[in-house]
């Protein structure tokens, strides 16, 4: 469960009764005993705890303060002069289940740094597996703080060294670890959605990159990286959104739903 690109996320193989392939135990039988193991171990907060956010809870659509929910699992870390609201919005497109939109009270920064943030509780994932998913989309990327990023998602803030997925103004969708961060090769687009993931795939120390639009087949292996401090502490949920003074107050980011599976 800790590689989007592999079982259980695609197939093995495509059996066909009484024809090959063979199903061997290594590749199904084994696997998917662990699988059900993991399901298992996470209703029961046993070996695997599994995190998911869909925002479907409705929202107020007004100013919200530091500490107000966030989803039902999520809360606000900040809004910086009440400049920024979140609001549901109407599911229109393909996967959408429960979307939130942050947009400004006006137009303009929305009350400076650290911009809005929004997270849940923290955890320790230590150097074991773990993976994290996000999608979501923004609508005028060329408004977003550049040096301290207007878009994060992942782990953790930009300040905190944790892995995660960063964008400004830049053109390109970006990446962060411990040891330093690297500019994808995938552009960032307008108002298109994208599913991110950050995975420990095998309690390695090596951490991954994925990275899917809507018109992708399969999820894109952006880059492989091995933290200098394989112990993560103090990790969490994370989303943070900031724009600069050429902000309209209509220009948003949107967010689809949150998760992070982990070993325990």
């Amino acid at each position: 469960m800790f590689d989007p690109l592999a079982p259980p996320y695609v197939r093995a193989q495509t059996y066909t009764d009484a024809n090959p392939p063979a199903v061997t135990a290594a590749e199904f039988y084994n696997p998917v005993q662990d699988f059900i193991a993991r399901l298992y171990g996470a209703a029961a907060g046993y070996s695997t705890s599994l995190s998911y956010e869909e925002f479907l809870l409705n929202a107020p659509g007004v100013a919200p303060a530091v500490g107000d929910p966030f989803g039902t699992e999520l809360g606000v870390i900040s809004n910086p002069m009440g400049g920024s609201i979140y609001t549901p919005v109407p599911a229109v497109g393909p996967n959408e289940h429960g979307v939130y939109r942050i947009f400004g009270v006006a137009a303009g920064d929305r009350g400076g740094p650290p911009g809005f943030q929004v997270g849940d509780g923290l955890r320790y994932l230590g150097a074991r597996r773990w993976i994290f998913r996000c999608r979501l989309r923004c609508s005028k990327f060329s408004v977003l703080t550049g040096a301290d990023p207007g878009l994060v998602t992942g782990l953790g803030s930009f300040a905190s060294g944790l892995p995660i997925w960063i964008a400004n103004a830049s053109g390109m969708w970006a990446y962060q670890w411990d040891g330093g961060n690297a500019v994808s090769m995938i552009p960032t687009v307008d108002n298109e959605w994208v599913t991110v993931w950050i995975a420990c795939r095998d309690a390695d120390a090596k951490v991954r990159w994925y990275l899917k639009r809507d018109t992708d087949p399969l999820p894109i292996l952006v880059d492989t990286r091995t933290l200098t401090t394989p112990v993560l502490t103090d990790c969490r949920r994370y989303l943070k959104y900031g724009v600069t003074m050429a902000a309209a107050d209509v220009d948003s980011a949107e967010i689809d739903n949150i998760s992070l599976g982990a070993e325990r």
